[in-house]
């Protein structure tokens, strides 16, 4: 069996065409790659190209077996990927959340917990979520709604309710509670990467114009000086400091309290033992 060097070569002389600039690509002199190429038809035992004054061409032994070269490496490469894979997946928690708030409280319990192991987090919907964790892109996910499957392992990690945050000229700035319909149709500032928020203040509010900023310090800056209308939550509040010059009002729609079920598969309910235990 050839040397995977030399197959590599073999494969970047077919893409690229000439001895130059595969030895180029390759950060390799010309005379080297030349003498790898006669290496590896010896260790194969035919002859691969077609040589000519300053010219190297792949004759058809060449062709096929760069072509065949290209199969096993990426075969070899994709081998590498999956252990690689494996072995980050052995070192890191994975966790799927539908909206940002319980990224802020687990994260840290999951890094006490779980002191070597390294913790990656994503926000998407929950379709993506309950699918990630059966197909092992999750360990764990968050859903705004306890499944009620027996392949799971759930419990309840938190509620959160959803604030207008008005500037005090806004017309409804002393209003004790709002609902959603009572804003609809004004123009807000909405943060990206809110998860299952984003689409249900959207569906809530049809006649609104949502202007959404996806860097926090760029929208934090833009809230200070803007007046237009904003949301906030009870759980924001707790990480993060609110705005001194907002009023913040409760809505009284239903939608705008979630509570938080942490979920993972029942054969990993060992691992995480602690964790469903510490909440």
């Amino acid at each position: 069996m050839p040397e995977l060097y030399l197959l590599r070569q073999l494969a970047a002389f077919k893409e690229y065409g000439t001895l130059s600039e595969a030895a180029e690509r390759l950060y390799l002199s010309q005379p080297a790659l030349s003498r790898n190429m006669k290496k590896l038809e010896e260790e194969i035992g035919v002859p691969l190209f077609v040589r000519s004054r300053n010219k190297l061409e792949l004759n058809e032994n060449g062709r096929l077996t760069a072509e065949l070269a290209e199969k096993a490496l990426t075969e070899i490469d994709g081998i590498a990927k999956q252990v690689r894979d494996f072995e980050r997946s052995r070192r890191t928690i994975s966790l799927g959340v539908c909206a940002p708030a319980p990224i802020w409280k687990l994260t840290p319990l999951l890094s006490q917990l779980y002191p070597t192991m390294m913790i990656q987090t994503e926000i998407t919907e929950e379709t993506q979520l309950l699918e990630g964790l059966h197909n092992g892109q999750y360990k764990l996910i968050v859903l705004h709604f306890q499944p009620s499957d027996r392949n799971y392992i759930s419990c309840a990690c938190g509620t959160e309710k959803l604030f207008f945050s008005l500037p005090p000229s806004h017309r409804l700035a002393k209003e004790k509670e709002l609902y959603f319909s009572d804003l609809d149709g004004e123009s807000f500032l909405l943060m990206s990467e809110i998860g299952f928020w984003h689409d249900m203040t959207i569906r809530k509010m049809p006649h609104s114009r949502f202007l959404i900023q996806n860097d926090r310090f760029t929208f934090d800056e833009i809230v200070s000086a803007s007046v237009l209308p904003t949301f906030n939550t009870d759980t924001a509040n707790a990480f993060f400091a609110s705005p001194s010059d907002r009023i913040e009002i409760p809505i009284r729609d239903e939608e705008a309290e979630a509570s938080y079920f942490l979920v993972c598969l029942k054969k990993n309910e060992e691992q995480f033992g602690q964790l469903f235990a510490a909440l």
